[in-house]
Parts: C-alpha cells; structure tokens; sequence
C-alpha cells in the first residue's frame, strides 16, 4: 500500500509538475503575440509621421508661392492644418496609440488658428509701433484669446458643448502652460524675427506647443 501511494504521490507530482509547465507556457507566449501586434502598429504610427512630415516641409519650402499664386490666408491655413497633425502624429507615435480622430481635430484648428494668427500679427504690425506694446497685447489679448477658441473648439469636438467643464478646466491649465512658454517667443518672434517670416516661425513654434496641447487635452 505504502508503495502504491508513494507512485500515486510521485505521479500526481508529475501532473502538477506537467500543469505548471502548461501555465508557464502560455503566459510566455503573451509578450510574443503583443510583440507581434505591436509591429504594425509602429509601422502604421511611422507611416503617418512620414506623410505628415513631408506635407509640412512641402508647404513650408513652397509657403510664398503658395501666397503668390493663390491667396495670403491659404498658405498659412493649410501650413497650420499640416504642422498641428505632424505634432499629433509625433504624439501618438510616443503613446503607441493611433487616433485619427484627434488627427483630424488638431488639422481643423491647426487651419483656423493659422489663418487668424496671420491676421493678428498683421494687426499688431500695422497698428502698433512698438515691439514693447506688441509683445504686452499680444499676451495679454491673444494669448487668452487664442486659449480659449482652441478650448471652445476642444469641447464641441468632443462634447458637442460649447464650454464644458472638463473644458474650462483644461483652459485654465494650458493657460498657465502657455505663460510658460509664448512670451519667450513673443519677445524673439518680434524682436529678431522679420514681419514675413513671423508666422512660418510661429507654426515651427506651434509644433512643439500642439503637442504639449495634445497632452494637457
């Protein structure tokens, strides 16, 4: 009897043995189909960074023709839309997530706060003399000003709300983000920067700053 246990012992030993391999197998074969998956998507994330990134440097390089041949607000339209989904692209690219969604947003508002920065500057320009007043409205007045249409924008995209609370919120946090940030380049942008190359200038700025703005919204 003693023997017979100790073989009934020795082979559910065996067994257990044998299930415990069976579970160590299959939670190693986890990370090599996450492994798997994940490959197409960073060739996906790539793919969209290369596409966006070319069609910025294009309208970038072909910015005066653009304005030239077709109207003064279409180039910075279409370079705003451009860089802000090159910044979302980059962004999404460090997440490992891909959101075409946010893609399409961030190209929306790139367009129209290219298209009102370009008249902006162009109103400092011609109604202020001094680049000291100039910097002062321009953080006082646009910056604010510009916050808030990107907030309004942000929470009828996603909420269908004209001011949600999650948007009010996330105003006052990019606010705070952007005194940190635009003045640096109000001062170099009106200072050293010539009138025709400020707004060029300010999207390769709005590049860095659209994905800090990814990240606070």
């Amino acid at each position: 009897m003693d023997a017979i246990k100790l073989s009934d012992l020795q082979a559910n030993g065996r067994h257990a043995d044998l299930e415990k391999s069976t579970v160590i197998s299959d939670i190693d074969d986890e990370p090599t189909k996450l492994h798997g998956a994940s490959g197409p998507l960073r060739r996906r994330l790539f793919f969209n960074i290369l596409v966006t990134a070319t069609l910025t440097f294009t309208v970038y390089y072909h910015y005066q023709t653009l304005i030239d041949k077709l109207h003064p607000l279409v180039a910075p339209a279409l370079l705003g839309s451009v860089s802000a989904a090159f910044a979302q692209t980059l962004n999404q690219y460090l997440r490992k997530k891909i959101h075409y969604n946010r893609i399409f947003k961030f190209m929306v508002w790139g367009s129209i706060n290219g298209t009102l920065t370009v008249l902006w500057i162009d109103l400092l320009l011609t109604r202020l003399d001094s680049a000291v007043y100039r910097i002062v409205v321009d953080q006082t007045v646009g910056a604010p000003a510009f916050q808030a249409t990107f907030s309004v924008l942000n929470s009828l995209w996603e909420s269908g709300e004209l001011v949600s609370t999650t948007a009010r919120s996330s105003y006052l946090r990019s606010l705070r983000y952007s005194y940190c940030y635009w003045p640096i380049f109000s001062v170099c942008s009106f200072l050293l920067v010539p009138p025709q190359m400020m707004f060029p200038a300010n999207c390769l700025a709005n590049l860095l700053w659209n994905l800090i703005l990814s990240r606070l919204t």
